[in-house]
């Protein structure tokens, strides 16, 4: 079966045993059996296909963003995303890849007159990433899903779809791809046209109010916020800001992040979580959820 998958996709193309914690922000995970980057939308789809007709498990990762991959690694393909197109349409429409990255979707955008995308400064990650999690600002309860006019998916039978707004499923840190095993390949958004002023003062006000973000090797937010409450919040008043499993920590600058200090591994990341988990329940008797995606054998 591998040897099918290696001839289908390129012997030159595709990397053995490679280490996971090369491809996520966090920088820990252990071996993806076979790695194979996809760098236009279409290669994406042929991978996908390839991994199924040969039933390989497969998982498509972005930027790594919000993964944390398990030391033992994955036991099959991985797909990155790397699919970069962007197309500007009249009407202030624009046509991206699910590959592209955050942040050169913003500067394209900010370059061409276009408002609309300053919800996702500073959030890592790709399109792609930015649709499955309906990612944004919270603060101001302004979210990707928002401006999304339609997404191109691929789903579980190799077939290509496109699916309206109304039918992403789009609430806050959720949508309907996290359960639908559908891939995004690409989305139409709609911006508006703004002065460079008005750009520049909605970016400053975002970058303001993120300033208490942590630096460092993370995966961003580890849990939604529950209702009417803050994660890190939480965690800060259960005591557990700083606290340390090997070298994986709970930032002492805001508790809803963990930071790899030097060598952490998955496991000292999850036992963190696990951790703010059960102490947040024990104290207030409110179950935290992740927003973060585990990959691999947990």
């Amino acid at each position: 079966m591998s040897k099918e998958l290696i001839k289908k996709l390129g012997f030159n193309r595709i990397k053995l045993n490679e280490p996971l914690s090369e491809h996520t922000f966090i920088q820990a995970g252990g071996p993806a059996d076979f790695y194979y980057e996809a760098k236009i939308s279409e290669e994406l789809k042929e991978a996908a296909k390839a991994a199924a007709a040969e039933k390989i498990p497969f998982v498509v990762i972005g930027a790594g963003g919000n993964i944390l991959a398990s030391d033992k690694g994955f036991r099959g393909l991985v797909i990155k995303n790397s699919s970069e197109n962007i197309k500007f349409s009249p009407f202030d429409f624009v046509e991206v890849d699910s590959g592209v990255n955050n942040s050169e979707l913003i500067t394209a955008a900010k370059d061409r007159g276009l408002t609309g995308l300053e919800r996702l400064i500073k959030v890592p990650g790709t399109v792609g990433g930015a649709i499955y999690m309906n990612a944004g600002d919270t603060a101001k309860s302004e979210f990707f899903g928002d401006l999304v006019e339609t997404v191109a998916v691929l789903d579980q039978n190799g077939e290509v779809k496109k699916l309206g707004k109304e039918d992403c499923g789009f609430a806050y840190r959720t949508s309907r791809f996290q359960g639908s095993g559908e891939i995004i390949l690409s989305a139409s958004i709609q911006l508006k046209q703004a002065t460079k002023e008005e750009i520049e003062s909605k970016a400053k006000d975002v970058l303001v109010r993120k300033m208490n973000q942590p630096t460092g090797p993370s995966m961003g937010s580890i849990f939604k916020n529950p209702p009417g409450n803050f994660a890190g919040k939480l965690i800060d008043e259960a005591g557990l800001k700083g606290k340390e499993v090997g070298s994986a920590k709970i930032s002492e600058k805001h508790a809803n992040y963990i930071i790899n200090e030097g060598s952490a591994k998955a496991s000292d990341v999850k036992a963190l979580v696990d951790l703010a988990k059960s102490e947040v329940k024990k104290k207030f008797g409110i179950d935290l959820q992740e927003e973060i995606r585990y990959v691999g054998e947990w």
